[in-house]
Parts: C-alpha cells; sequence; structure tokens
C-alpha cells in the first residue's frame, strides 16, 4: 500500500464525467458518469479489489460551500494519516485540509456508520 495507488486511483475516477442525481444510490461510478457518492464507492471497491484493508477505508459525508452543499468522499488511511479522495479534487488533502464539515463516517471495515 503506497500513497501512488491512492492517487491514481483518485486520478482514474475522477476523470469520468459528474452527473447531478436527486437522491444517493451509492453505486459505483460507470463511464457515462455519476455524484460523489458514486466517486467514492468506485474508489472505495478499486482500493479493495487492489488489496487495500477494508480496514483502512472509510466512505463520509460532509457539509461544504458554508454548509450548504452536501458531499461524498473516501477517506483512507496510511501510515497514520488519513488522505481524502474526493472528486472535487485532483490532489489528496489531510480532512482538516479540505474546508468540509465532516457529518457521518463509515465505521472502518463495516456497513455502519457514526457521526463525525
Amino acid at each position: 500500500m503506497i500513497k501512488a495507488e491512492l492517487e491514481s486511483v483518485n486520478d482514474y475516477f475522477n476523470a469520468m464525467p459528474y452527473k447531478s442525481e436527486i437522491g444517493d444510490n451509492w453505486l459505483p461510478i460507470t463511464e457515462a458518469g455519476d455524484d460523489c457518492d458514486s466517486y467514492a464507492t468506485a474508489k472505495y471497491n478499486r482500493l479493495v479489489a487492489m488489496g487495500w484493508p477494508k480496514s483502512s477505508l472509510r466512505l463520509a459525508t460532509c457539509w461544504c460551500e458554508n454548509n450548504l452543499g452536501y458531499h461524498a468522499v473516501l477517506l483512507a488511511d496510511l501510515d497514520g494519516v488519513t488522505w481524502v479522495l474526493d472528486n472535487r479534487s485532483a490532489q489528496l488533502r489531510h480532512p482538516e485540509d479540505t474546508g468540509y464539515k465532516w457529518h457521518k463516517l463509515q465505521i472502518a471495515g463495516s456497513r455502519e456508520w457514526e457521526l463525525a
């Protein structure tokens, strides 16, 4: 597990078109595009397929744009550092550097969620 793998997965899926949807389906993005929860889900699935342990990956939701926009991303823990894989950013960032107000976090390795 290396940071370059996170960057590669983030870049690959971020190149797909964004498409707004009403409601959330949490299905992986396709070549036709989809919304933020689909980007996050696809990145999660790809990293797990590459051998990343589920215990190092968490889906997360947050408020952005002065609490007007609701958003989903993937958090990946690597060597004690958490990275945000975000379809709004080509760069991996630390959660505190995003400006997002975190709402819910998936409990790593499970399907359960907790409030941030």
